[in-house]
């Protein structure tokens, strides 16, 4: 059996960046509340951008909320250029199920994503979100404001 042993590897300019965060980039776009009785998912208004600087590396979505639903149940999900990146059916689950659970209060939602986009071209994220029945709020302020209670960011790891 044999050992193979290395202190590092290098890309082909000879740094080495393998598991190394590159750049993170967070959403500063002033956006309002969103607002909605949809019961599949729709663009909630909240969204970042990044272009990564390896077509091989991963993209680290992550999101922290303020979200109300008036029937309890609040689903989020990210796509990417339209798509689920869970594969969720419009009505499905998403990335969080239900995850208020009071009629009477706010809830902070926190949640991450991996991605592997395979480009050094800009990608945009957009944060869908969806309710079974009753009033879904995502984001604090009823105004365009940065953040709103909503802090969506991207952060790419070399691979």
């Amino acid at each position: 059996m044999s050992t193979l042993k290395v202190d590092s590897i290098q890309n082909t300019a000879g740094v080495d960046n393998q598991g190394k965060i590159i750049q993170v980039v967070n959403s500063t776009a002033a956006v309002a509340r969103h607002q909605s009785t949809s019961t599949v998912f729709i663009d909630t208004g909240f969204s970042v951008t990044i272009t990564p600087k390896f077509a091989n590396s991963k993209i680290l979505l992550n999101l922290n909320a303020t979200v109300y639903s008036t029937n309890n149940y609040v689903y989020v999900d990210f796509y990417k250029n339209g798509v689920s990146l869970t594969g969720s059916a419009t009505n499905g689950d998403g990335l969080c199920g239900p995850t208020c659970i009071s009629l009477a209060y706010w809830c902070s939602l926190a949640t991450f994503y991996e991605d592997s986009p395979n480009t050094t071209s800009a990608v945009t994220y957009n944060l869908y979100g969806r309710t079974n029945s009753g009033t879904l709020y995502v984001g604090a302020f009823t105004s365009a404001v940065y953040p709103s209670a909503v802090y969506l960011s991207a952060t790419e790891i070399a691979q």
